[in-house]
């Protein structure tokens, strides 16, 4: 993510007090889609790397082992 961790943390206190400008809200858009993409990202490449070759009775969700047997997550 570009930008400082000082400059969500500004941000976020400014939005919280309700005195966000424009420019500023649109930067906060801005960072927060950083992080939500990267979320995703690493949240896929674990979904996907999770137990090669699957396990049995793997208690995760999305793990290869519960999508074979049906248990897979829908969300």
């Amino acid at each position: 993510m570009t930008g400082q961790p000082d400059e969500l943390d500004h941000l976020l206190d400014r939005a919280e007090r309700g005195v966000l400008l424009p420019e500023e809200a649109a930067r906060l858009r801005e960072l927060v889609g950083h992080l939500v993409a990267a979320q995703c990202t690493d949240q896929l490449a674990v979904c996907n790397a999770h137990h090669l070759p699957p396990v049995a009775g793997c208690p995760y969700p999305r793990c290869r082992a519960a999508r074979a047997t049906g248990r897979a997550a829908t969300a």
